[in-house]
């Protein structure tokens, strides 16, 4: 089976994922209008703070892949990097089957500069790695912020855990990668600064819908947990709703309001991505700092 056909194969699976629990949490488990009602009495300055601040958070995104580039010698300016990012965003979500974001993004440097494939890429995937890294360190964190056990061991080897990881984690990939040794903390740090505005963003989406729970930590935990799960299915739709309305379950939310945050999340998210989509027809000009520019063919 050849590469192309894989990624139809994959893209179809996530759209069947997506659509199947889409359908069983609106329409078996919850009522569709019922969600929908939440959003009538919403306060959508809220909601628009949320979208600034996740903008905000992809765009940030791009110093810290900077920081890999620049080890390989790859000084691309802001302005061509973030264009390369959301170009990248609005393909590995509307382009299925097709070569994902990350990939063109490789595909498109070497083509421009003498880096290398092998470089490149392994800057690219390094830069996600840590990323999901951070993600999952502070999960382990939340387990013991939200007190979710009653465990002490359980408990405080959470917070043991999380803090040992947020050093180990970057001293680690620094011997198996000694190029981006330097990197991996600033890198990590990044990351979490980048969280700590994803969570400004969860703050302001349950603000705009009137949710104000007694546990905000157990809500990141849950928002953490269903970013790293949407990678099974289309942008994250249903994955995220599914496990926010189990969630709510649990935790003796009120389901349907926390479905109906989980679902304004998978509609930012696909609609900031959507952005790409401008510099799919524009083409991207590439820039180095303080140097002659190039240009990236958009074909």
């Amino acid at each position: 089976m050849n590469p192309k056909t894989k990624k139809y194969i994959v893209t179809g699976l996530k759209l069947a994922i997506s659509f199947i629990l889409i359908y069983y949490v609106f329409f078996v488990k919850l009522h569709i209008f019922d969600i929908f009602d939440n959003y009538k009495n919403a306060n959508w300055m809220y909601i628009a703070l949320a979208v600034i601040l996740y903008v905000i958070s992809q765009a940030l995104s791009v110093f810290r892949l900077d920081y890999y580039f620049r080890d390989i010698q790859l000084d691309l300016s802001y302005r061509s990097n973030i264009r390369l990012y959301f170009l990248g965003m609005f393909y590995n979500t509307f382009v299925p089957g097709g070569v994902g974001g990350d990939a063109y993004k490789v595909y498109m440097l070497n083509k421009n500069y003498d880096n290398g494939v092998k470089k490149i890429s392994q800057a690219v995937f390094l830069d996600k790695i840590i990323g999901l890294f951070a993600m999952v360190l502070i999960i382990v964190f939340l387990v013991y912020l939200s007190n979710l056990t009653d465990y002490p061991v359980i408990q405080y080897g959470a917070l043991i855990s999380s803090l040992v990881g947020f050093i180990a984690v970057p001293y680690i990939l620094g011997i198996i990668f000694p190029l981006h040794k330097k990197t991996f903390f600033n890198s990590m740090i990044y990351s979490i600064v980048l969280q700590l505005i994803q969570v400004g963003m969860l703050y302001f989406v349950l603000e705009g819908l009137n949710i104000h729970p007694e546990n905000f930590s157990i809500y990141l935990l849950i928002f953490l947990v269903s970013g790293i799960l949407s990678i099974i299915s289309f942008s994250g739709f249903g994955i995220r709703e599914v496990v926010f309305m189990y969630a709510a379950h649990r935790f003796n939310f009120n389901e349907t309001l926390a479905t109906s945050a989980a679902f304004i999340f998978s509609i930012i998210t696909i609609s900031i991505s959507f952005m790409g989509i401008i510099y799919l027809f524009k083409g991207v000009k590439i820039e180095e700092k303080k140097k002659n520019s190039k240009f990236l063919d958009k074909n």
